[in-house]
């Protein structure tokens, strides 16, 4: 099983990378054989699959990955120093200053990078940024669901609603030179409910005033060279001058690379110091400001980055949560037949996350559409027959449809989290 899902990934981004690398030629064709912006969004894209190919590969194909990777970045170079020779030298100096660090010749090059980042502001107002239009969607309505829909979780909703009574303390945070800055990395499988808890929060907040910015790591890889790094700058920019704000980034992987990793393409480890730039700003602002991160592959994001954030490790949904699901799914639809429970669901459900819950409870849903109208015909009627319970779900009816839709493997993951959350603390406390 596991070495059929490691085939298949790595099939699919084979197969997204030919098609990158096959549009970044056919641009670099039709624009007379001159590099371009559009040319190097797509290399961009290529470079990091082979990246992440690399990351989850052994022998000679890592090898060969990271062989790619080499000479993409090599390529991409090219095309950044003839359409923006001034990020060029930038990529250049940046690129020397981690060098350095790494040999011990200078262990502030990388700290006088970051803090001499050039923030993307326009002082005289002349001109309308091209961001405008793009970050008023970055900004959310309140969600619609609170803590009260949260099952499960009990650590975690505890410590957010302590951040919630904490930040309205402004007076006693002054006199103790209490920073207003609260930031969270949220880690955990997929499907394990970081998102759904962290928009729950936001309602909370927003009861308060606060405003909410969510975007996903994807939203910020920008199809042009050299956005990426404006639009984290924006981000930033935006919480500081709508405070109180919280901000959201899922997948924050994607834009706060680990810089200490092997083959890592340049303009990543751009992008992760404009990011660090760009949180210092709401550290040293000392606004009322709530920053979370959401990541599946912790290892992948820069350490500096960790070291400023407490890390909250969400779990798989526990039995109250799996029944607290179930219960929703079902219960207004539809009744249970005798000696059959929620609570054997839950049972039967012990490592599920919620996209598991929901594949299952679409499966059970088609297996009953087919048997009512088997045993009804009419429409209305099996409809009927549902709503006053005369048709209930049964136990057999349950285990045909977990047959029919297996979870998805977990233990690669939740063997990496572990793994890195032990190396982590450890590193904390020496």
């Amino acid at each position: 099983m596991e070495h059929n899902d490691y085939i298949n990934r790595m099939a699919e981004k084979e197969n997204l990378y030919r098609a990158y690398m096959k549009k970044a030629d056919s641009i670099y064709e039709f624009n007379n054989f001159k590099p371009t912006k559009e040319e190097c969004a797509y290399l961009q894209k290529a470079v990091m699959l082979c990246y992440e190919m690399a990351q989850i590969s052994l022998g000679e194909e890592k090898a060969y990955q990271e062989r790619r990777v080499k000479e993409l970045n090599q390529r991409i170079k090219e095309v950044v120093r003839v359409v923006d020779p001034e990020r060029y030298k930038r990529l250049q100096d940046e690129a020397n200053a981690r060098a350095a660090q790494k040999n011990g010749t200078n262990n502030n090059s990388s700290k006088d990078t970051i803090s001499n980042e050039n923030i993307n502001k326009n002082k005289d107002g002349s001109k309308k940024d091209p961001l405008d239009d793009t970050v008023e969607t970055w900004f959310k309505e309140a969600p619609k669901h609170s803590f009260d829909d949260v099952s499960g979780m009990n650590e975690l909703k505890e410590k957010l609603k302590e951040c919630i009574t904490d930040s309205k303390l402004n007076k006693i945070r002054d006199f103790l030179k209490i920073k207003k800055l609260h930031s969270y990395f949220f880690i955990g499988p997929p499907g394990c409910g970081k998102t759904y808890i962290i928009e729950a929060f936001a309602h909370e907040l927003m009861d308060k005033d606060y405003k909410f910015i969510s975007l996903v790591g994807s939203d910020i890889l920008s199809r042009f060279v050299g956005e990426a790094e404006k639009i984290v700058t924006r981000i930033f920019e935006e919480a500081e001058k709508n405070s109180p704000c919280l901000i959201f980034i899922d997948e924050v992987d994607g834009v706060c690379k680990n810089r200490s990793l092997p083959h890592l393409p340049e303009y990543a480890a751009s992008i992760t110091t404009s990011f660090l730039t760009g949180y210092n700003r709401i550290n040293n602002s000392d606004k009322p400001i709530i920053f979370i991160g959401a990541t599946n592959y912790p290892k992948q994001v820069d350490n500096a980055m960790l070291d400023r954030v407490e890390i909250l490790r969400v779990p798989f949904p526990d039995k109250e949560a799996r029944i607290f699901s179930f219960e929703k799914h079902f219960s207004k639809i539809l009744g249970l037949d005798d000696g059959f429970t929620y609570s054997d669901m839950a049972d039967a459900t012990d490592k599920y996350n919620y996209r598991d819950i929901d594949r299952l409870v679409t499966t059970i849903k088609n297996n009953i559409l087919k048997e009512v109208m088997e045993k009804y015909i009419d429409e209305d009627r099996a409809v009927e027959a549902l709503k006053s319970k005369e048709y209930k779900l049964r136990r057999d009816i349950f285990e045909k449809s977990q047959s029919e839709c297996l979870p998805t493997p977990k233990e690669d993951i939740i063997r990496e989290l572990d793994e890195w959350e032990d190396s982590f603390t450890k590193s904390k406390d020496m």
